[in-house]
């Protein structure tokens, strides 16, 4: 899945949000009224860039019918992500991101690309999702890839806020 996220304002300012501690710790918060167990696990900044992880649980009870068969239990997923440096040259950063679900007979990845637009930048997002389950593991595909655009728009709605915010 490919998915592009535009926003009304220039890469290295959106690039200086994705490397920042406070925003991620806000990130969380957000997703803690919706689901009290997620947490900031681990933020690490760099050369320019970050590394990330966040862990959030979905009660099995909120899960689709066809997940509850094959998913035994909540749902812990742990989303690491890594952001490389912003090119001030090239006016664009690259960043990677994978999800772990210990008890889910799947993998998710993928990339990202930040780059200026005429009206501010996009993020673009390259997703990839494999579940080893027969007959059922293309549907449970394509549900965490739609749920990841859902959760990629609310994200982006919610740095368009920080940004409203900051002025």
């Amino acid at each position: 899945m490919e998915h592009t996220l535009a926003f009304a304002a220039p890469a290295a300012q959106i690039h200086a949000l994705f490397v920042s501690e406070d925003y991620w710790r806000s990130l969380a918060g957000f997703y803690r009224r919706l689901d009290p167990g997620t947490e900031l696990t681990e933020f690490r900044a760099a050369g320019g860039g970050a590394d990330v992880a966040l862990r959030q649980v979905l009660p099995r009870a909120d899960l689709p019918q066809i997940a509850r068969k094959v998913i035994p239990v909540d749902m812990v997923i742990t989303r690491r992500q890594h952001f490389a440096a912003y090119d001030a040259e090239k006016h664009w950063a690259t960043g990677t991101f994978e999800a772990t679900m210990p008890r889910a007979p799947g993998r998710l990845r993928g990339d990202y690309e930040l780059s200026d637009t005429g009206t501010g930048c996009s993020f673009r997002v390259r997703s990839s999702c494999k579940v080893s389950i027969p007959l059922i593991g293309g549907t449970l595909e394509d549900l965490v890839l739609t749920n990841m655009r859902i959760m990629f728009n609310a994200e982006r709605d919610f740095t368009a806020g920080r940004l409203s915010a900051r002025g």
